[in-house]
């Protein structure tokens, strides 16, 4: 049985098969529990506050917004941490004021290290 890392419990949210099947390696290897979507409609189903302690969000994703999914996700759970990501560059000026110091942004493509900085797991090198 895999010793998780400090509780922590991640859903990562990408449209790519090939991406979120690395995300969980990533991860995994880590030590942290890792869970996957690949739309807004099939996080719906696995997602309620308290569930997950980050969520790892694509910006753009075939059925929404990513950004709007996770201003909504932290309004409702106080302690999600949440990470967009995205192939473009983007900031947290996409998410409201109020909820920018609990999220980071994430450019792909990304190593694994970078990864765990953003989740605010590791302190950067």
């Amino acid at each position: 049985m895999t010793d998780y890392h400090h509780g922590i419990r991640v859903i990562v949210v990408d449209d790519d098969p090939l991406l979120g099947k690395l995300l969980l390696r990533y991860l995994s290897r880590a030590s942290i529990f890792a869970h996957t979507a690949a739309s807004l409609a099939e996080l719906s189903a696995v997602f309620e506050p308290g569930a997950y302690t980050h969520a790892l969000v694509d910006l753009t994703l075939p059925d929404g917004s990513g950004a709007e999914w996770l201003a909504e996700a932290l309004t409702r759970d106080p302690l999600l941490f949440g990470v967009l990501t995205s192939g473009y560059p983007i900031a947290t000026d996409l998410l409201p004021q109020s909820l920018r110091h609990r999220a980071a942004v994430l450019q792909k493509p990304f190593s694994p290290a970078a990864l765990l900085v953003a989740l605010g797991l590791s302190a950067p090198a």
